[in-house]
């Protein structure tokens, strides 16, 4: 199957060209895209039934529970989602500038006079003052679009930190697994090693072998050795590594239980393009777009006149408990209007700044779109690669076991010099350890294909069946399940 090829150059036209008129409408987002390939060419006879999410898929309970672990309890994941929260906020702030604002005031006062006549006299008011701004033209409307399209920025970006977070969780536990596979590899060759320099001695003391293949034996079996100490290393600090997600601290002691699947899913000969429209980063980067759109149309409005209305009403007595009286009320009712004239350019600039802006951020947006396309095929292709190296040292890996074997057996009769039985035994060990790093690349690269994928392969995820609840209040509750993204 040749490598998918996308013909994407519409699309930086439709970034270049489109977008004339502000907001941004989601036709002008997306438009139209000629895709000829058979990665996007979706072929409903051999698409996936809905899966409840990719780390479904490796069906690992351990895996799964240690996942909501780290993302209860690891830090930088809990400040992303601290700062989204922040964001829904400053978005309630924006929207309130569209509401009438009400403020009461109170004061009392005394004064007196010595001479001619001593006298005092107490002076109560009660005041409440009222001011409105008309969004006449529509700019307070855009900036609060605007603050809404930054916490939706806010929320994609913990959506994606979430799924990022569980996919480095999930790799970091095949580390593991693969590290302690290849420890228990390396004890099990300094096992067969052992056995293969008795046989040695045992020839040497007979005198049926020299000295020199007794030493070059021994010296293989010290290198296992140190290879072994090495391998034990390397597994604990996989595990140090991923008690460090979980905010445990970095004893060694995590218990990591599993393996290796030998075989995955099989890839839909058709994925859906819609799966890339769930990445994170992509709805990112498009209220990001939206954003900046919104600050643009903002500013230009900023060169019209603005139209206000204030209003006061208070009363005043010389009595605390005349002021509920209401007799001496004053009120008065002010509408206005600004229209600035000479400010030295800066509305104007303003204004002329945020449409650059707004045009640089849709080159982020397509930039964002065909690093989404190049992660995917890279994850495919190199799916396809590793899925036929598995297979090939595989079989590598067994016929060098078994030459190892033959050739043990050979040396024990004199058949064979020990360069040759030395030979076989650094083989099989590379072999072995090599089938071992390799299925570990694997998994961990599906692993990487779902996260450029934003999920699994079922279309189900990324139409919102699991979508986040976003209260006014800027709070998200957190019922989405990892790998699954929200629909806005």
């Amino acid at each position: 199957m040749n490598t998918s090829k996308f013909w994407i150059t519409p699309v930086i036209m439709l970034f270049v060209s489109s977008c004339s008129s502000l907001p941004i409408s989601e036709n002008e987002l997306t438009g139209s895209i000629e895709i000829n390939n058979e990665f996007a060419a979706a072929d409903d006879s051999q698409s996936l039934s809905a899966e409840n999410g990719w780390l479904d898929e490796l069906d690992l309970e351990a895996l799964s529970a240690f996942v909501l672990e780290v993302m209860d309890n690891n830090p930088n994941y809990q400040e992303v989602a601290l700062r989204m929260q922040a964001a829904g906020y400053n978005a309630d702030v924006a929207a309130g500038r569209l509401l009438p604002r009400v403020g009461a005031s109170a004061s009392a006062s005394r004064t007196g006079v010595e001479t001619p006549v001593a006298n005092t006299s107490n002076s109560f008011s009660l005041g409440l003052d009222a001011s409105w701004e008309a969004d006449v033209w529509g700019r307070l409307s855009a900036n609060t679009a605007s603050a809404r399209s930054n916490y939706e920025v806010a929320v994609y970006d913990f959506y994606g930190a979430r799924l990022s977070l569980a996919a480095q969780v999930a790799q970091g536990w095949f580390d593991v697994i693969e590290a302690k596979q290849q420890w228990d590899l390396a004890s099990s060759t300094v096992l067969n090693y052992e056995r293969a320099t008795d046989i040695i001695r045992n020839r040497f003391e007979r005198g049926l072998s020299s000295g020199l293949d007794l030493r070059l034996s021994i010296t293989s079996l010290e290198a296992a050795k140190a290879t072994e100490a090495q391998r034990q290393e390397s597994y604990n600090t996989s595990v140090r590594r991923l008690e460090l997600f979980a905010g445990r601290y970095p004893a060694a002691s995590l218990e990591v239980s599993g393996g290796i699947p030998d075989v995955l899913d099989a890839i839909p000969a058709g994925v859906p393009l819609d799966l890339l429209e769930r990445r994170p980063d992509l709805q990112s980067a498009k209220a990001k777009l939206y954003a900046s759109g919104y600050r643009a149309l903002a500013a230009n409005k900023a060169l019209l006149p603005s139209i206000s209305i204030t209003a006061r009403g208070s009363n005043t007595s010389e009595e605390f408990g005349e002021l509920l009286k209401f007799d001496n009320v004053f009120w008065n009712l002010v509408g206005g209007i600004t229209q600035p004239i000479f400010q030295g350019g800066q509305l104007r600039y303003t204004a002329k700044a945020e449409q650059l802006n707004f045009e640089a951020q849709k080159q982020n947006y397509a930039q964002t779109l065909l690093r989404a396309f190049k992660e995917v095929e890279d994850a495919l292709d190199r799916d396809r690669s590793l899925a036929a190296g598995v297979e090939h040292t595989e079989l590598a890996a067994q016929n060098a076991i078994a030459a190892e074997a033959v050739a043990l057996e050979q040396y024990s009769q004199g058949l064979i010099r020990i360069s040759t039985l030395l030979q076989s035994q650094r083989s099989a060990l590379t072999q072995q350890s090599q089938l071992l790093s390799i299925k570990k690349q694997r998994i961990n690269n599906r692993i990487s294909l779902y996260l450029s994928l934003g999920g699994d392969f079922s279309m189900e995820s990324s139409q919102g069946t699991n979508s986040a609840n976003i209260n006014n209040n800027g709070k998200n509750e957190q019922n989405l399940s990892v790998g699954q993204e929200i629909t806005s």
